[in-house]
């Protein structure tokens, strides 16, 4: 099998476009699904002060708290990480989307979700807990769970 690179300065750096003979698709598929498993993020256990490897599907929401941000893990876990949110926009492409200016939540974690007051949304994840998507972000939280 061969791969050909094209570098184009107009694609968004998030996206990257395969083109393959039909016959490959398992393959590609495997491919796809091999990538976003393997997909992890380094954050310090404030406990022991280490490095954790921490996967993305194990994330349930990351707030922001000052110059860093926390990171809470489905199992209850809290983690912290030297950046803040904006540095962290490229998770969107993974499914951790931003849903107000504090907070990116994990739409894989997301069990049901309603209209709130004025134009938000109330989302409730699988662990029980209970989120606001502001109403600037709404309108795509939607679209993407629909």
């Amino acid at each position: 099998m061969k791969f050909n690179y094209i570098w184009k300065n107009n694609k968004p750096s998030s996206e990257i476009e395969i083109i393959s003979n039909p016959s490959n698709k398992e393959l590609l598929s495997t491919f796809e699904q091999r990538f976003f498993q393997s997909m992890t993020l380094f954050a310090t256990d404030l406990k022991t002060n280490r490095q954790v490897m921490i996967e993305l599907n194990d994330i349930e929401v990351i707030e922001a708290s000052g110059h860093f941000t926390k990171i809470f893990l489905i199992d209850g876990t809290e983690l912290f990480l030297n950046k803040i949110l904006k540095e962290l926009a490229y998770l969107e492409s993974f499914g951790l989307v931003r849903i107000n200016n504090s907070m990116i939540l994990n739409l894989n974690q997301i069990r049901s979700f309603a209209s709130g007051s004025h134009a938000r949304l109330e989302v409730i994840t699988k662990q029980q807990n209970k989120y606001i998507v502001s109403r600037h972000y709404a309108k795509s939280i939607k679209e993407r769970l629909i």
